[in-house]
């Protein structure tokens, strides 16, 4: 009998074995390949997110709105929105004292479809408004002579202007002089001259008082409103008609006559032009605005007029018939040395308040900058 042997061969199942490992080898090196593409890709677009929530932040900043931001009340926010050149940002600005803001950035990478879109990082930066420095010690600041009669106020008490409450908060509150003059002999009246104290001299007043203004020239600052097309020496002498103008649901900012509005809940409660005119110029017939106003001559207000903010004038200034008031300051160069009368009920109250927000919101004067030192911060953990 002859015996056969039956044994079972190995070269299958061990070229079996080989296919699986190698399979798994190949998966392996795939998967791997795959994640390391996936944290490649998501490191750049963590960096892309950064670098967009860094260019929303910074473009906030270099195109500051003290017009649109200006209105913002303390410890209030507002959000701006952009897009860049791979996603989106968004900047949210948080007013905490007028002067300074928080801004928190965030970008969002929209590029590469669903797979790989969606990063998203945000930074804080802490920043301060820089802005022209007009800073006047006094409810009226002038030279020569003045004369107050009649029922004419002229108060240094610091006052905030009606319905202005929530936005002056955080704004120093000090009383200051009624009348700073270079010679105080020369102010005659004043009955209703009020201050701390009622009128101060200060021999030191001269020409560059009221022409140089920190980093800017009076030359600057009238460049500035006849670049932005607020010089209103084209209406003439006399100019009636002044107040707050709206066009197609938003403050028809290019109306000559438009000095923004008083209330600040208004479409032009955050418009405070820099206005100029060549002067002489009289301003009346129930008008008013706000911002800085500025005369290169004479300015008399008459027949009622009413202004926020700081007048700026290179010759004399009175106030005639009517309830003509301003809330903030007046700084009159006087230099031909002209009698300045003020009559009627004619008013100048010294708001640190309207002073302030006529400077900071104007495009044009106020920068926004970062804080020298740790003014960044990564908020992305603290977000997510």
């Amino acid at each position: 009998m002859t015996m056969v042997n039956d044994r079972k061969g190995f070269a299958m199942p061990a070229a079996m074995g080989a296919l699986v490992i190698l399979g798994l080898l190949a998966t392996a090196g795939f998967y791997m390949a795959r994640q390391e593409l996936r944290i490649g890709v998501a490191s750049k677009h963590a960096n892309m997110a950064v670098n967009l929530a860094q260019a929303g932040a910074n473009e906030v900043m270099a195109n500051w709105n003290g017009y649109q931001l200006g209105n913002i009340a303390p410890w209030a926010d507002t959000i701006l929105t952009g897009t860049g050149q791979s996603g989106d940002w968004s900047v949210t600005i948080a007013n905490a004292n007028n002067y300074v803001y928080f801004l928190t950035a965030t970008g969002t990478v929209t590029e590469g479809g669903a797979l790989w879109a969606g990063a998203e990082r945000t930074v804080g930066i802490a920043a301060k408004i820089l802005f022209v420095d007009i800073n006047p010690p006094a409810a009226l600041m002038t030279r020569g002579s003045v004369s107050v009669g009649g029922a004419a106020d002229i108060v240094g008490t610091n006052t905030t202007p009606p319905t202005w409450g929530p936005y002056c908060a955080d704004l120093a509150t000090n009383d200051t002089t009624g009348i700073m003059v270079n010679d105080s002999s020369q102010v005659s009246g004043g009955k209703g001259t009020v201050g701390n104290p009622p009128v101060d001299e200060d021999p030191n007043i001269v020409d560059s008082t009221f022409t140089d203004f920190g980093n800017l020239t009076w030359d600057e600052l009238v460049a500035v409103a006849q670049i932005e097309g607020k010089d209103l020496t084209p209406l003439g002498t006399t100019i009636n008609g002044i107040g707050p103008t709206e066009v197609s649901g938003r403050c028809d900012t290019a109306n000559l006559r438009n000095f923004g509005d008083t209330i600040p809940t208004s479409l032009c409660g955050s418009y405070f032009p820099l206005i100029y005119h060549g002067g002489p110029l009289n301003l009346q017939a129930n008008s008013y605005g706000q911002g800085i106003l500025l005369v290169d001559g004479n300015l008399e207000l008459a027949g009622g007029f009413t202004f926020y903010g700081i007048i700026i004038v290179q010759g004399s200034f009175t106030t005639g018939l009517g309830t003509n008031r301003v809330l903030g300051s007046v700084m009159a160069s006087n230099s031909a040395d002209i009698n300045q009368t003020f009559s009627g009920t004619g008013e100048i109250y010294y708001s640190r308040c309207a002073i302030t927000r006529a400077v900071l919101n104007n495009s044009a004067l106020s920068r926004a900058r970062p804080l020298a030192e740790r003014s960044w911060v990564d908020l992305s953990a603290a977000v997510n």
